[in-house]
């Protein structure tokens, strides 16, 4: 006893044609997760998830080299010129006999590393934008 077999069903590879329609699942704080399907937006934890993957990716952008537009590179290299001149002029004040306190100078170092980092990635951005 023979069942009928077809055999062109068999060679075939089981189609999962739904499986690449399929939006990717949103995480938590990307955009769309607080709006997703069934919710209202108004979920307080959600808005807070958004907001701070936002803040990160802004934070994060001046900082990785990704920066092409000439006008925000032109007002990067400002914000690192305004947040190292405070230490330039601390450590100028220093030759001439100044004295600053400790937390003084741990706001003026962090503020002139921030500054210095600023400068670096703005010349990196503009060699990126200039040899590319």
């Amino acid at each position: 006893m023979s069942k009928n077999i077809d055999l062109s069903k068999l060679s075939k590879k089981p189609s999962d044609k739904g499986q690449h329609n399929k939006p990717a699942p949103l995480l938590p704080g990307q955009p769309g997760y607080r709006t997703r399907d069934g919710r209202s937006g108004l979920d307080p934890v959600d808005m807070r998830t958004e907001a701070a993957h936002t803040a990160g990716t802004l934070l994060k952008r001046p900082f990785s080299g990704r920066i092409r537009n000439p006008f925000a590179l032109l007002l990067l290299a400002g914000l690192g010129l305004l947040l190292i001149t405070p230490f330039g002029v601390a450590i100028s004040d220093l030759k001439n006999a100044g004295q600053f306190s400790l937390y003084a100078w741990i706001i003026l170092f962090t503020t002139g590393l921030v500054g210095m980092a600023l400068l670096v990635n703005t010349i990196r951005n503009l060699i990126k934008i200039v040899f590319r």
